[in-house]
């Protein structure tokens, strides 16, 4: 699969091209530079100022406010300028103490002009923060194409004791847990799935980048199915848990050129992404599975999202990273603070030969040659790279993947195990928050060899996630 490759030792870490930024609620200037740039005042607002010079030269491409367009006004035009008018919107969508007032993702069409402009945002009085954006990127790894296994033959289930542990008095399926998956998407309509997903936002008419309500890469899909595929129902696999299930797609339909693999992508959508986290807050989800990751630290507005959702205490499970021969790179969102990071294991639990390594690390689970389901219909991870007209790069061959049903590597197949764990910790001990999780996580986790008797390690964790263990607790 492309996606390990991909990316190994190889990831960029921000977004060309791209600042993400928040205007003060109470700034006037932004509304005097859409009535009239004449009277914005560019000494005391040098980036507005700076801001505006590059949209007269034709070089800002679109300005996005991550908050949500009110009801009924998603294709209402936003005020004249490209800029300024929706540096405005994004102070007038939501209530001002939202997380999202006044944030929005500028994209230039050189990246040589983001240097200049985010020097002259930070040093203006209108400007709350400004930033570089991180780019997050999927946690999958390589396929193997067989004959799908019988459910209850999947070595991962009976690694982590999933048929005992449904055996335990008081079980419970978990279906009043909600659990979001924020991912590629998801194919509502799979066999395996069908009626498992409660809601699914795929659509954001105001976000350049566009989005269907297909899972083209699969990547979703297949997390959502190691979750919370239908149990015994004589096809496919088995899916974990029976949580009420919710999935948002934070990632573009469009592939993207990416320099050092010299081919085409997907990367996380920044605006779907931040939108899909407050979305979170929002609706109460009580568990997020976040089988993605990246080297560049978290923006001020994505560290203000996980801050809240944790101090909410929404459980929030993030894979380590497949990165383990370039030096086991921090990967970002598993290193903040108060997410449960999670690390690969084989079927003879040792760590895989991608999985990072890091003191962050909290449990490890299986995650090689994971089968589970994937859309019904064609889809790719990528292309290769041709040379189009003028010699820039256009897409070539696509690199296909499997459908139905696939075996796929990965710290992204590890972390369901562990969200769809904590699901039903949750369905049996109603209240934990976040912290009480992750601690019932590590202390239940069995020592597995590599190990070495030891209460923690930088390859495991504090060992392999054991559901019986976890339940019995």
């Amino acid at each position: 699969m492309i996606a390990q490759t991909l990316f190994r030792g190889q990831a960029p870490i921000y977004h060309e091209r791209m600042l993400i930024v928040k205007i003060r609620p109470s700034a006037s200037e932004p509304r005097a530079a859409v009535a009239n740039f004449a009277k914005l005042n560019t000494a005391a607002s040098p980036g507005l100022a700076a801001l505006a010079s590059l949209e007269h030269a034709g070089r800002v491409k679109h300005v996005t406010p991550i908050a949500r367009p009110r009801k009924g006004d998603e294709h209402v035009a936003l005020p004249p300028r490209v800029a300024m008018g929706p540096l405005v919107a994004s102070t007038e969508r939501v209530a001002p103490e939202h997380l999202s007032a006044g944030v929005s993702v500028i994209e230039l069409e050189r990246d040589e002009d983001v240097s200049g402009l985010h020097t002259a945002l930070a040093n203006d009085s209108s400007v709350q923060f400004v930033s570089r954006v991180p780019i997050r990127y999927l946690m999958a790894g390589s396929t193997i194409r067989a004959t799908a296994p019988p459910a209850s033959t999947m070595w991962n289930l009976r690694k982590i004791l999933w048929t005992e542990a449904r055996k335990l008095p008081g079980f419970s399926e978990a279906a009043d847990v909600r659990l979001a998956v924020l991912d590629t998407g998801v194919q509502i309509d799979h066999p395996d799935l069908v009626r498992r997903v409660k809601s699914y936002v795929y659509l954001y008419p105001d976000v350049l980048a566009p989005s269907g309500e297909q899972d083209i890469i699969g990547h979703g899909t297949h997390v959502s199915g190691t979750i919370g595929a239908i149990i015994n129902n004589d096809i496919g696999i088995n899916g974990i848990c029976q949580a009420e299930l919710h999935a948002w797609k934070i990632f573009s339909d469009m592939a993207q050129y990416i320099n050092a693999f010299r081919g085409f992508g997907y990367f996380v959508e920044p605006v779907m992404y931040r939108r899909a986290l407050a979305d979170c807050l929002d609706a109460g989800i009580q568990v997020i599975n976040l089988s993605i990751g990246g080297p560049g630290e978290p923006d001020p507005q994505e560290q203000q999202l996980f801050d809240s959702l944790l101090a909410r205490g929404t459980v929030v499970v993030a894979a380590m990273g497949n990165d383990r021969e370039a030096g086991s790179p921090t990967s970002y969102p598993a290193a903040i603070p108060g997410v449960i990071a999670v690390g690969a294991t084989n079927i003879d639990d040792s760590v895989t030969t991608f999985s990072n390594r890091g003191d962050h690390i909290a449990v490890c689970a299986p995650g090689k040659s994971i089968w589970s389901t994937l859309p019904t219909y064609e889809g790719q991870f990528g292309f290769e790279a041709m040379t189009g007209p003028g010699g820039s790069p256009s897409e070539g061959r696509p690199f296909r993947r499997e459908t139905d049903y696939d075996a796929w590597d990965g710290t992204s197949m590890a972390c369901p195990h562990v969200a769809a764990a904590a699901a039903l910790l949750l369905a049996k001990r109603r209240g934990l928050n976040a912290v009480q999780v992750r601690q019932a996580l590590m202390a239940t986790a069995d020592k597995v060899p590599g190990m070495r008797g030891r209460e923690f390690d930088s390859d495991y964790g504090a060992g392999r996630l054991n559901l019986v263990r976890l339940l019995e607790r």
